[in-house]
């Protein structure tokens, strides 16, 4: 299909929309979709433009779709009132330098007050409607709701150990995913940059940091994924390989809404938030660099491993409080092969819902002695 007729059908779907919205809704959003339909290149550019690109149906509404992996349904993805007017402060009070200053601020006074509310006692009465809210699976939670004592501790909640079973866990070449997540996978950082990451100050040396901006070399032409978690994920983060854990450094920044439509923009998100670098050393994959990225809302990113620490794949390695985050993962060239349902979905700039333990690609490299 030709940019024209993209154009066409999403003019027809918003002509559609202006006489009964019910009925976008079941074309867009309430129709199950085979994974095969999904990743038809004309059906995803369409779904895109209508979603998450130039054109959207109910401006400002900053709606996102989703590809559930396990049941190939398309979904959209709820989002409460602090998010939406994350998003809005970010894109309308950007225009100018001081706007943009006065954004940053608000966004992490926001962050910090949130913060402090949801580590107080009174809290827990959110956890409920929060529940309700996202219809989350209380089953598969270790504790009991009326242990926690705060919405926050509920918000960084454990899962019972059956809850997220590693895929083939006797194979160390699978790659798995660290996160519940909306997943986001690219054979390149230049894929990623050019279909994905649109922050013009965004790189590889940036992201990492003084600490380990020697290091950035390693990954040009490299594989990356994006683990980017919504507020009603669970929100402890596992390794995606066997491996070694390296020195760990923290880097103080800002607190920016890492919700796609922010990807997308001039604004590099990833390389101006408050994060985490964790070195993962791995005799499958080489040295993996995992970016663990705080935003909107989010005060602290807990790693629960320490410097020498061996992990296995599915193991956990820290949590983040309360609010939206993401984890960047960086792949040495020529290392990783991705499932090709995810770089289908990747290209088509559709994220893909994924869960911890799930498989996502596999290793190509022999067995080395880890560094």
């Amino acid at each position: 299909m030709n940019a024209k007729a993209e154009v066409d059908i999403v003019t027809h779907l918003a002509v559609c929309a202006s006489q009964d919205w019910a009925r976008v809704d079941r074309i867009v959003v309430g129709n199950f979709v085979t994974a095969s339909q999904a990743q038809r290149k004309w059906y995803t550019k369409v779904l895109n433009k209508v979603s998450t690109g130039d054109y959207r149906l109910g401006a400002n509404s900053a709606n996102i779709i989703v590809q559930n992996r396990m049941t190939g349904q398309l979904e959209e993805e709820k989002m409460q009132v602090y998010v939406r007017l994350g998003i809005r402060l970010l894109y309308k009070g950007w225009k100018g330098r001081m706007e943009g200053a006065r954004a940053r601020r608000l966004l992490k006074s926001l962050s910090i007050k949130q913060g402090m509310k949801y580590d107080s006692p009174d809290s827990v009465r959110d956890i409920p409607p929060f529940i309700e809210f996202h219809k989350l699976n209380k089953e598969e939670i270790l504790r009991p709701i009326e242990d926690f004592k705060t919405f926050n501790e509920f918000f960084y909640r454990e899962l019972k150990p059956d809850a997220r079973p590693v895929e083939k866990p006797e194979d160390p070449y699978r790659l798995v995913s660290g996160a519940d997540c909306r997943l986001m996978a690219f054979e390149s950082v230049t894929e990623a940059t050019k279909l994905w990451i649109k922050g013009r100050e965004f790189s590889v040396a940036r992201l990492l940091g003084d600490a380990y901006r020697s290091e950035a070399e390693r990954y040009n032409g490299g594989a990356l994924c994006i683990f980017r978690l919504a507020p009603q994920d669970y929100h402890r983060f596992h390794s995606p390989v066997d491996g070694v854990i390296g020195p760990m450094t923290y880097i103080a920044g800002e607190y920016y809404t890492v919700n796609p439509q922010a990807i997308r923009t001039a604004l590099d998100v990833y390389g101006e938030n408050a994060r985490k670098i964790v070195p993962i050393d791995s005799p499958y994959f080489g040295r993996v660099m995992a970016v663990c990225i705080g935003a909107m809302m989010v005060g602290s990113i807990k790693t629960t491993v320490n410097e020498g620490d061996t992990v296995k794949r599915g193991q956990e390695f820290g949590y983040f409080a309360f609010g939206g985050s993401t984890i960047v993962l960086l792949f040495e060239r020529g290392v990783v092969e991705w499932d090709e349902d995810l770089l289908i979905n990747g290209r088509a700039c559709l994220e893909t819902l994924v869960r911890v333990g799930m498989g996502i690609g596999r290793s190509h490299r022999a067995p080395s002695p880890v560094s």
